[in-house]
Order: C-alpha cells, then structure tokens, then sequence
C-alpha cells in the first residue's frame, strides 16, 4: 500500500517524542463540564445560530438567562431537579400593572463552542476504506503466505520446509525439522507450527526433539542428567512442555533449581522440580497488577488461553504454583530493591518497615535537611512532617484458617503483626466514647463492623498528607471497627525515630482521638513514642470536619492551623482508589499473603507519586488567592486590618483564647425586629400620640400573618404538586378542606387589609368572582383561582403607581423592616439544613453504601424531607430579597445580601463532584455573616497567608526530592562495599546510579516550570549542565534555605531550549513521577 501524499499546504504535525525510562508522562483526564441546575425564577431563552466547522452546519443553540420574577405572581418553587407541575391556569391570571423589577439584565454573549479534536475520528475514516485489505493481510499469515511453489528448506535447502517458528523473524521462514531443532537449540520456549497441506497446525519442539541443556553456563555438558518428563514452563507466550537436562559435573556441582534460576527461570519446588515460571513471565504480571489491578487468577488464564485458547489439546494445572511462586518473587523483588541482597547482615537482618518505597519530599533528618534546620525560628513550617490517618472497610479479610507465613513481618508497610495482636488483645471490651456532635462511621459503628466469617474488616493507613504516600510501618488491620487500640499502635509506629519538631496529623475522628492519646501512648513500648521535643498538632480533614459540630470545626481545622498552608488531609482517601479494586481477590487468601500483596501495591502508589503538578497548581493559587485577598483589604481601614491581626496571633499563642474563626452568629432575626417594633408601638400609645390605631389588629400584626399566608400558600402548592396525578377520594376531601381553611383565613386578612392599604380595592374586586367561584366550584374548573395561587398583594407587590402613594409610606416601610430579618433567618435555616444533608450524605457513604436497599431508602426519603425544608427556606428568602429589591434597591441590604440562584445553595465545604478544597470558592450564603461583622476578614486572611506557605513549602519540597536522590545515590555506593562475597557476578548487580539519574531527570523537569514561575532555585548551577542549561552563578540564601532567590537571577538561565522533543509532544502537561 502506497504511502499517503503529504499536502504542502497541510500544517506540521508535531513529533513525539521519547520520554527516558523510568518517568512517565500522563495527561489530565478532562474535567466534567457542570451543569447548572433552573432557576425558580423566570428565565429569558436565547436561540443563537452558529456554524459548526466540522460540518459546515448551523447548530442552535439555547441560553437560559435569568431575569426577575413578577412579584405579583404565585412564588414558583425552587428546586434543583425537575419539579412536578404545579396546578394553576394561566387564563386565570390578573394583570395588576408592572411593578419595578429593577433594570433588566444584559443578554448573555454565547460562547463558541470550543473545537473538538477529530483527529481519532479521521483516522478511523480512512481506515475504513482499506478495512478489507487489511483482512485479507492478516488472514494470509494463516496460510503459506509467499511460500507457494517454494517447499524447501530455507536453511539446509535440502529437505521439505514444511515447519514456521512464529517467534523467529515472525515466521517468514519454513524449515525442516532437523533445521528447525538445530536453530532453537538455545531458545526451547519458541512456538512452532507445521503444515499439514491445509492450514497451519500447532507443533512442539519437544516432539520434533529438542533436548534443552541448562547449567554449564550454557555449553554442552559431558556428564548430562535428564530432567523429569513433561516438564512445563510458563512464559508470557504461554506454557511449554520442554525436554531438559541437567548439569551433572562434579567440577562445580550446582543444585538442580539453581540451575533453572541462572537460566532465569523460578522453579515451583525445591525437590525434583516439574514446573517453572520464567522471569519475564512473573515481571510482566507483577507490572500488571500493579498498573491494572489484575488478579493472578486471570493473568493465569490468559496464559493458558494464550497456548490452548479452544482447550483442544492437553492442559496443565498449576494455579496453586503459581500463586506460591509469584509471592516469592514479590517478596524478592522488595528485597532486591531495598538493597537486602548487598547487606552483611543478609535478609534476616532486615529492620522493620526497611521494604517501604519512602517519600522523598517529606522531611528526612540527615538525608535531606539542610545543616541547623532545627534553629529554623519562624521557617519551622517548613520541616514539619504532615500525616493522615484514615480506615476503609472494603478491604476486608476472610477467616481461612489456614497456615500462613509472613515473609516480610513488619518490614514493609504493615505494622508487625505479633507485636499488632498483642497490643489489642488487652483491647478486646474496649467500648468507644462518642463526645462529638458527629455521627461519624468510626464512631457509630466501632463495635459493628465485623462481619460473619470475616477475620479482618478492613484496613487503617497513615500517609504523608501532603504527598500521599504510605509510611513504613503505617498499616494495620482492622479487627472490630476502627478502635482507638488500632489507631494508637498504627500512628506511633508510622513515627518511630522521628526526630522532627513539629508533626501535624489529620484524622477524622481526631477530636476524639486526641483526647486521650499521650495516655495511650504511654502504654506502647519505650521506642514507639514520640520526644517530647517533639509537638504533635492533630486536625479533622477538610472535607470530613463539615460533618462535625461548630466546636470541632473551629478548634480542629486546619486552615486555622499556623504552618499548614493549604493542606486538605483528604489525599488519604485517593489512595482508596488504588487499593478497592483489590477487594474481592485479597479478602480470599490468608492473612500473610493479602498483607504481601497491599504492601507491594502500596510500594508502588509511592513510586508513581506526581508531584510537579501539585507545585503549578500551589503557585497558581497563591497569586489568586493573594489578589482576592489584597482586593479584600482594600476595603478595609489599617487599624481594624491590625486588631484583626493582633485577634489571630492571640489566638495561635493561646488556643484558649477568643477564636476568631468562629462563625458569627447570624444579624438580627424576625422576631428581634418585631420586639423591637412592638416596644415602639407601646412607647406611641403610652406616650399619648394623637393618631389612634386604625384597627383592633396592628399594622405589625397584620404584615406578619401576610408572611405566615406566604409560607402557607408554598407549603399547599408543593403538597398538591407532590401529589399530582390519581388521587383518592380522601386525598381530595383532605386537600378540600385544607383549600377552604386557607381562602378563610386570607378572607379574613383581607377586612384587614382593606383598612391599611384602601388602594387594593379595586384590585380585590376583579379576583371577587374567582374567589367566590372557588368556593362551590371543583377545582378542575377553568374559572377557579385556587387558594394557593392568590396574589396576597403585599406593598412590595403593588403596581409602582399605587405602592409609592403616600397613604402607603408607613406600610412599606414597616415591610422594608421586616423582610430583612426575614431573609437573614431564611438564610440561617438554609445554612441549618445544608449542613443536615451533607451529614445524612457522608453518614450514608461511611455507613450505609453497599448495604442494601432499605436503609439506602430509608435515607434517600430522609434527605428529601429535608431537602423540601431547604427548598422551603429558600422560597421564603427569595421573597424576602425581591420585595426589598422593590423597596428599597440601594440599601445597605444589597451589600450583603445577594439574589439567591440553587448553585448558591451548597456547601459546608465542595461536594463530592466539586473541585478540591485549593480551589473552591464557598458560595456567598456562608460569607455573607462575616461581611458586616468585625471578624469577617479573619478567614480570609489567614486563608492568604497558608498560600503563601504552601507556596514557600513547595519550593522546600521540590528542592528534597533532589537532596534525596543524591542521597540515596551515596547510600547505594556505600553498600557496594559492605558486603564479600566470592562471586564476583553477584557484586556486579549493585545498582548505584539510578538515583543520581532520577535526581538529574527530577531537575530536568522541574526547571522548565520553575522558569515560568519566575521562581529562582540555588541548586540550577548544579544541574545546568545535565539539562543543557549554562552554567549561571545563582547566590543562595542560606536562611530561607534556597528560597529567597528573585525571579532576575533566574533569568540569567536560559532553559527555554530545554528538551526541544519534550516541547514538541502532544501532551498537555508534563508530569513527574517522582519516586526512587
């Protein structure tokens, strides 16, 4: 097939280029664009044309605008699903003149759409077109393909070639069988195939006879010992039947399985073994499992498939020997990598936790700490070690009782297992107290998690929060529910021979778990516990501590904390996400091989860590959130800027002191307002004023039943919307009756109503007819106006001409009074009942997911119910804010209230779905208390200066990951010397550059970044040469430890030709997978 004509007008497709081994670059999956949800208001709909490229159509699109609503119609209900229809008939409404809604906003500019790539879709096109040529091109490696008419040998050219090797230049070249052995003499594991006149049929080496030789380095031995019959090999093609034979010598005698090991093959057994696995075979599962979360079951299938996939010809079973093996090799790999094989000691010496992939941007004394770290002062923040505890019940384990060992006991992340049971056994009645205003899953359900026939009912992990990776000696199994017994030994022995100063901890539950846990650590061996120079500080999660009460959300949150920047404690939870898949295979297996096989896939999570793109988005949000601030500040004067400041200090010297995080207390409420008004009404009548009231019910009386006839009418025509459809005859009794309890007492109101505002008469006497009718007519008739549906008339409502007559200024004034109360409690309730549902909604994730559809339903129906009460609250505060909105627009009400839309009605804290907590901007309800209150500032003060920490943190970060692979790198020549050993071949496997290349690729990557952020690393000099850079003299700022250098030092560094390959791919960004 000819090639393609390149067009010369066509654009340059960029190359792509080659990462170097061992890094991986990956593309950010796209972000799930979201939807906003209609508003209650009435929306203008926006049809714009617009072509589409790619089809050279027109493509409509619509707008939804919202505008004002009338304030003289029925309030509509707000919700953010679909709604049922509510009754009413459009013919029956009253036109009551326009009342002023203010300017009408501005027509929304419609986006183009953004391009989509095609590129994929194109090539599918065009290959659609030679779809059957490329059949036909398969299916003739099925037959002779371009060997018709020429049937000889293509070696000895003598004999018939009637056999293929289809792993040998992809079995372009048929042999004889004397040819076909003789050129497989050292490759027994080929797969061959003869033909048999019609087809190719499947074909053996050990049939044609081939006799492998292993040992004697690979010669031909003269004593040669004839192996088992049928001995079967599994390799990533399949598994063979090979002929074998041993080396028998007496020169240098070598056991028979260590003879199939230097031919890089692991034998099954010791004793006489029959089965071996390839090394090539066990890599390429252990980097599957890793990568994919496939489980050994499958991968072994797909090798029998992969030899036999009609299971025509003979099988084998060797599941069980696969699964010993593969632990082994797991179990060697980890030693292998930790440098065990190079240690005097040997692997008996192994210390606990010495398996674990570690961290190498958290703090390591001596290893990447720069010389008087401790003698930090204020910059003490930056060697603080950050850890997250956290529990999932997924991965459980099941009661085998089988026999099972541990090879690797308390040398990787698992905590030492004889040491663990011991440690909670004294444990066993602990009973759990719960002094939280949470209903938290590791605390409702500490004694009820276990499950019949299941020994373990999941795992605790400690991470560093900050990069997310698993600590040595940082998990344990779960017995019972998540105790405090299994939280001390798990956290203690995560920080065994810490010897930093400060160490932050976040755990969901910490407010009670702290309580307690000098006692507890106390009872833990002498070398578990923690200096006491050493200040442990412990926080609740950003995203759990919103299902905790006020008390714990002020006192335990960790943007309150002084050095913690924008640390969330979440990270904890993705590592889940690695973990679950796991589930349904290594609850099947014993205690010691599912310990195995977290701690190999945890070792991995740590290798493939990214963190340069966790620095972008930190210096990001830094500039951001320091411009919102400094515009913030502006408002303010210095002096209340300065007390607020001294307030904050206060506080982080002495937490006993005033906290100035604590969420005000709402403006004054409705009922406040309407004790104010009623004293001054006393205050007129005792006072003696000539005007005597005109009725024997108050112009205040009288305007809070209007508000009370509000909430009525709303709460009647949700009822009927939520029961639309077929009803009883006793529902339609109900309903009747409650209809003519609401137009009897709106009657009523209205004699009232007359008497305060005369001027609605003439509005009252056109709905008269409808009133009347609605009292003796079913309400199917089109003639009804409903109850529910009635304009109250309100002053805020009336037509412009009749509310601004000035018989109607005291009415409308009193209104003004009372609706902003009104929307200040509705916003208080709302905030209520938000927080309400998103503690019905962590409980049912902890708790109540995967349990079965009763409480799943039981739930759901709970947080409609209070989900209709927001809705509710939110009707009443729309209300509020329109009819201010009319009488008053340019109060100072409109500074802090805003006009309440369903994507404000969030939070505490982002949904699930919601982007993380860096960068989540809270919706204006839960800021709208602080911007009148002396305190408001506070947050987002202290919310500037973390960013400016994380900003700072990340740069001490960025410069450890290099500090620590050229440590690691000494660390690894060192050992090339401890251990001796006679065989030179075993010495020669040390590995000691690896890590003075990750820290050179490390740096290869993190410049070009750098350079963008106009940040200045003293270490470039070093590493100039190595990424091409020129060698530049950078001054380094020994106090800030390398962070003090400007953006014009940096400058002086070109790296902008860094990579030139690098630039040219088609990736969005370029992520490091910092690891070992």
């Amino acid at each position: 097939m000819s090639k393609r004509p390149h067009s010369p007008n066509a654009a340059p497709q960029p190359k792509r280029s080659r990462k170097p081994a061992g890094f991986r670059v990956a593309r950010p999956p796209p972000s799930d664009s979201q939807q906003s949800s209609s508003s209650s208001t009435s929306s203008l709909f926006i049809t714009v044309s617009q072509p589409d490229e790619r089809r050279g159509t027109l493509i409509a699109q619509t707008r939804v605008v919202p505008s004002t609503p009338d304030p003289g119609a029925p309030p509509s209900i707000s919700t953010d699903n679909p709604e049922p229809e509510v009754e009413q008939n459009d013919s029956t409404s009253i036109n009551l003149g326009s009342a002023d809604t203010g300017p009408s906003p501005e027509v929304e500019s419609v986006k183009p759409k953004r391009k989509r790539k095609t590129k994929n879709a194109h090539l599918l096109n065009e290959w659609l077109r030679f779809r059957s040529t490329f059949l036909d091109e398969v299916l003739r490696h099925d037959g002779l393909r371009d060997f018709q008419g020429r049937t000889e040998c293509s070696r000895c050219q003598k004999r018939p070639g009637i056999i293929r090797c289809r792993d040998c230049s992809s079995g372009r070249m048929l042999k004889c069988a004397e040819c076909i052995v003789a050129s497989h003499e050292t490759l027994p594991l080929h797969r061959v195939e003869r033909w048999n006149g019609q087809f190719f049929d499947k074909e053996s080496l050990q049939n044609l006879g081939l006799s492998y030789q292993v040992g004697h380095s690979g010669g031909p031995c003269p004593c040669p010992l004839a192996g088992p019959k049928n001995f079967v090999v599994f390799d990533i093609t399949g598994f063979h039947l090979v002929t074998i034979q041993y080396c028998n010598c007496n020169e240098d005698p070598l056991s028979n399985w260590t003879q199939l090991l230097r031919e890089r093959w692991f034998p099954a057994t010791l004793s006489r073994p029959q089965t071996v696995f390839t090394f090539d075979c066990l890599e390429t599962f252990h980097e599957l499992t890793l990568q994919g979360k496939t489980n050994l079951y499958d991968y072994y299938n797909t090798l029998l498939r992969r030899s036999d996939n009609a299971n025509i010809y003979s099988s084998v079973n060797r599941y069980s020997e696969i699964h010993r093996v593969f632990r082994m090799w797991r179990n060697l790999m980890a030693l292998k990598r930790a440098v065990r094989g190079h240690e005097p000691g040997g692997v008996d010496a192994t210390s606990k936790g010495e398996l674990t992939v570690e961290c190498p941007a958290c703090p390591h004394p001596g290893r990447n700490l720069p010389d008087g770290w401790e003698n930090a002062g204020v910059l003490l923040f930056l060697y603080t070690l950050f850890l997250a505890v956290d529990g999932n019940f997924k991965l459980k384990g099941k009661a085998r009782r089988v026999n099972d060992i541990e090879l690797m006991p308390g040398w990787g992340s698992y905590v030492p297992e004889t040491e663990y049971q011991n440690h909670i056994a004294n444990y066993v009645d602990q009973t759990e107290i719960n002094t939280c205003e949470s209903q938290h899953d590791a605390l409702v359900r500490a004694a009820t998690r276990s499950m019949p026939g299941y020994a373990v009912s999941g795992a605790m992990v400690v991470v560093c929060s900050r990069h997310c990776m698993v600590r040595r000696n940082g998990a344990g199994d779960l017995r019972l529910g998540k105790k405090y017994c299994n939280a001390d030994f798990t956290i203690f022995a995560a920080i065994v021979g810490i010897i930093l100063l400060r160490i932050v901890l976040t755990y969901d539950i910490a407010c009670q778990w702290s309580k307690n846990f000098r006692k507890h650590m106390e009872q833990l061996p002498p070398d578990m516990q923690i200096p006491d120079t050493t200040q442990l500080d412990v926080a609740i999660p950003g995203w759990h501590i919103n299902g905790h009460g006020e008390t714990c959300r002020t006192n335990f949150n960790l943007s309150y904390m002084e050095g913690t920047g924008r640390t969330v404690g979440e990270d904890v939870e993705t590592i889940w996400a690695g973990t679950n898949p796991l589930a349904l295979s290594i609850r099947e297996v014993g205690p010691a091989a599912r310990h195995d096989t977290l701690n190999d896939h945890w070792n991995g999570w740590n290798f493939r860590t990214l963190l340069l793109r966790r620095f972008k988005e930190a210096v990001d949000m830094s500039i951001k959130q320091a411009e919102t601030f400094d515009q913030l500040s502006a408002t303010f004067s210095p002096e209340i800027i300065a007390k607020w400041e001294a307030i904050v200090e206060n506080w982080n010297a002495d937490p006993k002191a005033p906290n100035p995080y604590r969420e005000p207390k709402s403006q004054t409420t409705l009922q406040d307002v309407r004790l104010q008004l009623a004293r001054e009404e006393a205050a007129q009548v005792a006072i003696g004023e000539p005007q005597a009231p005109q009725h024997e019910t108050s112009m205040l009386t009288f305007l809070i039943t209007g508000f009370e006839l509000e909430d009525s009418q709303y709460v009647l025509r949700r009822e009927v919307a939520e029961t639309k459809g077929l009803r009883s005859s006793k529902q339609l009794a109900d309903l009747q009756e409650k209809r003519m309890a609401l137009l009897r007492w709106i009657q009523n109101w209205r004699e009232v109503q007359l008497v305060y505002m005369p001027h609605v008469a003439s509005l009252l006497s056109r709905m008269e007819p409808l009133m009347e009718t609605s009292a003796h007519t079913t309400p199917s008739s089109a003639s009804v106006m409903l109850p529910e549906n009635l304009p109250l008339l309100m002053p805020s409502s009336l037509p412009h001409q009749i509310r601004t007559l000035p018989s109607l200024h005291e009415i409308c004034q009193l209104e003004r009074r009372l609706r902003e109360p009104q929307a200040d409690d509705a916003l208080a309730d709302i905030r209520r009942q938000c927080r309400v549902i998103q503690g019905l909604w962590q409980f049912k994730k902890l708790n109540v997911s995967g349990t079965g559809n009763r409480p799943n339903t039981r739930l759901i129906t709970l947080y409609k119910r209070f989900d209709n009460k927001t809705k509710h609250f939110a009707q009443k505060y729309r209300i509020a804010w329109q009819a201010l909105h009319i009488l008053d627009p340019n109060g100072s009400w409109s500074t802090r209230l805003k006009d309440l839309k369903d994507v404000d009605i969030r939070g505490p804290g982002k949904d699930l779905d919601d982007k993380s907590n860096s960068r989540y901007e809270p919706s204006w309800i839960w800021l709208m208390p602080r911007v009148t209150d002396p305190e408001t500032g506070l947050h987002e003060e202290e919310l500037n200066d973390c960013m400016r920490v994380e900003w700072a943190k990340s740069r001490a970060q960025m410069r450890r990951v290099l500090v620590y692979h050229k440590w690691k790198a000494t660390w690894w020549h060192t050992r090339s010397a401890l251990r001796s050993h006679d065989d030179i071949s075993i010495l020669s496997g040390i590995q000691a550059m690896i890590c003075e290349r990750m820290a050179t690729q490390c740096a290869r990557y993190w410049l070009p970044c750098m350079k963008e952020k106009n940040i200045t690393p003293p270490w470039a000099v070093e590493y100039a040469a190595s990424v091409d850079l020129p060698s530049t003299v950078v001054q380094q700022d020994e106090e800030l430890d390398g962070l003090g250098s400007t953006a014009e030092d940096f400058d002086e560094i070109d790296i902008d030709d860094v990579d030139a390959e690098d630039e040219e791919n088609d990736v969005d960004d370029d992520y490091l997978e910092a690891g070992i």
